[in-house]
C-alpha cells in the first residue's frame, strides 16, 4: 500500500472504559477496514465480519485480529458474536455499489441490519452504531441548504441505495426506543472520498468526458474526507451518542468547482434527457453507467447537510473541507 493510500492514524479520544470489544460489519471493506485500524490501534479488540476476507492490498493493521467470514444476513452468527462479548457494534456492512437484482440489494441492506439487531439485542451490547448517509434524505427541489438531523426523511424511491438507507434508519429508530438501555447511533456521510476513494458515485463524477449541470443548475455537492468519517465515528461512539448525526464538512463544492478542478467543461442538458442518456448506459452496461437513472435526482436537486450534531454537542472540527477532499481524491 502506498504512502498516500495509507491507512489513517490519529489519537483516538478517550474511550469509555466499557468500550473494549467491538464487532465491524462490513470489515473488509474500503470504510471498514479504516475503522477496523484506527479501533486495533486504540487497543479495542475487534472482531470483523464480512462475506469475503480482506484483500492482499490492504494493510495488515486493517485486518481484524479475529474473523468471521460470513452473509450478513445469517443468523447463526449470534453464535460467534456471541462468544466474542462485544460491548459494541459497528454495522458498516451493506451493499453500496447498486446491483441489478433489487431484492437482493434490499435483502442484504434491510435484511442484514435486521440480523445485527436481533443479535445485539440477544449479545446485550451495550452500543449500536450504523453507517447510513446524508442519501437518506432524499434528493428534492425544496431541500433546504443545508438540512441540519431534524429535517425528516423522504424516502426517494427510484434509487434502491436510498431508499435502503431511509428503511434502515426507520429499523434502528425502532430499535432504540425498544431499546432503551442501549446507546443507539446512526452516521450520516455525504460523499466520501479520499487518496483511495472510489464508488460508483465517485467514478461518475471524475470521469464523465463533461460534467452536466442539470436543468441549467449548477448543484452543490458534498464530499466528506475518510479520515473525517472515520474520526466522528469513533466520536459518536466514545460518547455514547444516541440518534442521527450528520457527517460532512460545514461546507460544500459546486458543479462549476469540479469542473475547475479536473479541467472538464460543462454542459446544461435537460434533466429528461440525462435520464434518457443514462437509462440506455445502464441497459446497455457501459463503464460510465453502474447505477440506474433514479441516481440522477441527487445530480439535479440538493442532499447538503450541516454536522450540527457533530459540532454543537460534540465539538468535533473537520479536518478537510469538501473542496480539500475533491483535491485529495485527485492527486
Amino acid at each position: 500500500m502506498s504512502e498516500s493510500c495509507s491507512m489513517p492514524t490519529f489519537a483516538c479520544p478517550p474511550l469509555p472504559d466499557t468500550f473494549r470489544r467491538c464487532v465491524v460489519t462490513g470489515s473488509s471493506g474500503y470504510l471498514g477496514s479504516r475503522l477496523v485500524a484506527t479501533l486495533q490501534q486504540a487497543g479495542i479488540a475487534v472482531l470483523g465480519i464480512d462475506h469475503r476476507p480482506a484483500s492482499r492490498r490492504v494493510a495488515a493493521s486493517a485486518k481484524p485480529k479475529s474473523f468471521v467470514a460470513s452473509d450478513i444476513r445469517d443468523p447463526n452468527l449470534a453464535k460467534p458474536i456471541g462468544d466474542f462479548s462485544p460491548d459494541t457494534i459497528l454495522h458498516a456492512a451493506y451493499a453500496v455499489q447498486p446491483l441489478r437484482n433489487e431484492r437482493l440489494m434490499q435483502e442484504v441492506n434491510v435484511g442484514g441490519t435486521t440480523n445485527v439487531l436481533n443479535i445485539a439485542a440477544a449479545v446485550r451490547a451495550q452500543r449500536v452504531l450504523a453507517v447510513s448517509s446524508a442519501t437518506a434524505y432524499g434528493a428534492w427541489a425544496d431541500n433546504p441548504v443545508p438540512m441540519d438531523e431534524s429535517f425528516p426523511r423522504r424516502p426517494c424511491q427510484a434509487f434502491r441505495y436510498a431508499t435502503d438507507k431511509q428503511t434502515v434508519e426507520g429499523l434502528l429508530e425502532a430499535f432504540s426506543h425498544s431499546h432503551p438501555e442501549i446507546a443507539v447511533s446512526w452516521v450520516r456521510p455525504a460523499i466520501i472520498g479520499g487518496p483511495c476513494g472510489s464508488s460508483f458515485v465517485t467514478r461518475f463524477i471524475l470521469h464523465a468526458p463533461v460534467l452536466a449541470r442539470f436543468d441549467g443548475v449548477d448543484q452543490p455537492l458534498q464530499f466528506v474526507h475518510e479520515r473525517d468519517v472515520v474520526r466522528g465515528i469513533i466520536a459518536v461512539l466514545a460518547a455514547g451518542g444516541r440518534g442521527a448525526y450528520n457527517l460532512a464538512p460545514p461546507n460544500w463544492t459546486m458543479v462549476s468547482d469540479i469542473a475547475r478542478e479536473t479541467g472538464r467543461a460543462t454542459i446544461s442538458m435537460p434533466f429528461w434527457l440525462g435520464k434518457a442518456i443514462h437509462t440506455v448506459g445502464w441497459h446497455v452496461r457501459t463503464r460510465l453507467h453502474e447505477a440506474p437513472a433514479g441516481f440522477l435526482a441527487f445530480a439535479r436537486y440538493p442532499w447538503v447537510v450541516t454536522p450540527q450534531r457533530l459540532v454543537n454537542e460534540l465539538n468535533f472540527a473537520f479536518e478537510y473541507s469538501s473542496l480539500e477532499t475533491l483535491r485529495s481524491m485527485l492527486a
